[in-house]
């Protein structure tokens, strides 16, 4: 069996499209059961595999699955990694990092279970109004460099930081959540195979040398200029054309597409995206530091997030 998929690449992909058929249309049957949740229905489809929507089947608490493509589960190598990456992602516990539960290999697959959100994605939202205001992109900026900052504090560098990657809860509103930590990597690690997608990769990256947090803020500098003016900074009709472009020009001033810009955003992207890293923001603690003013000025303090709740009560007099 290993043989022939090796020697016949399409045959994982077909394998892929048979389970995810299952989950999609058989009955309750054991073909849709993940450990201890059952798979409801199909909640998307991305680069690395198919997510779906399951229930505990003893507690009904959701949760949302992440199925991971054959043609990557059944490379040699992935396993073993993925096994060790598991265990610190399990381990990651912060208000902006999505929570996995749990991590199940069947079918010759892997499947990972994480919290279950209500929300769109970054690049959905983005995609509908064009361009996010600067108060809303300020607000994002701190919830993602706060839990990226935490990340990198463990260890765990990101890799593919993009706007499908970010996710807008519905509840508490613009609340943020990283996802898809499935494709980091320890501190230092060499990123050979350029993992992620390629408009967000840094020249490290993509020259295949070794990746460390100030790689994520490289890829959160390139999603804020694109946030902000509402396309990415280099021309995209020519990928080799704009990987040079990536590793031999500093990315353009962002004022010149928005004059209106605060000084405190556009020194961020331009520091942020600089070619060589030790240029860069070494950490996000630092990055953090510098948009303070930024926060201040819009209302957000520099600690931790802090909910109210209010209780009203309707009485007579007597």
């Amino acid at each position: 069996f290993e043989d022939i998929s090796n020697k016949h690449s399409g045959l994982r992909n077909f394998l892929t499209e048979i389970i995810a058929c299952r989950f999609e249309k058989s009955r309750y049957t054991a073909h849709r059961t993940v450990g201890k949740y059952f798979v409801h229905r199909k909640l998307g489809k991305g680069g690395w595999g198919q997510v779906y929507y399951a229930t505990h089947k003893t507690l009904g608490m959701p949760a949302a699955i992440k199925m991971m493509k054959h043609d990557m589960a059944m490379e040699p190598l992935f396993p073993e990694s993925f096994r060790k990456e598991a265990v610190i992602i399990a381990q990651l516990n912060h208000a902006n990092i999505v929570q996995v539960y749990d991590i199940e290999e069947l079918y010759r697959t892997v499947f990972i279970i994480m919290e279950y959100l209500e929300g769109e994605p970054l690049d959905a939202n983005l995609e509908r109004l064009g361009r996010i205001p600067v108060p809303r992109v300020v607000n994002f900026l701190k919830q993602l460099l706060e839990g990226l900052g935490y990340a990198h504090e463990l260890g765990v560098v990101h890799r593919d930081i993009k706007p499908a990657n970010i996710f807008i809860q519905s509840s508490p509103r613009d609340h943020l959540k990283i996802l898809d930590f499935g494709l980091a990597c320890s501190l230092g690690a060499e990123d050979m195979a350029l993992a992620g997608t390629v408009h967000y990769a840094a020249p490290e990256q993509i020259d295949g040398l070794p990746v460390d947090g100030r790689t994520d803020l490289y890829a959160l500098g390139i999603m804020t200029y694109e946030l902000l003016i509402g396309h990415r900074p280099y021309p995209e009709n020519d990928l080799i054309k704009m990987l040079d472009l990536h590793l031999s020009q500093e990315i353009p001033d962002p004022a010149a597409a928005a004059p209106d810009l605060p000084e405190e955003l556009r020194t961020f992207i331009i520091r942020c995206c600089r070619i060589d890293p030790r240029e860069r923001f070494q950490t996000c603690a630092e990055a953090l530091a510098h948009l303070r003013g930024l926060f201040a000025r819009h209302d957000m303090p520099s600690g931790a997030r802090r909910n109210m709740t209010a209780l009203h009560l309707l009485y007579k007099d007597e």
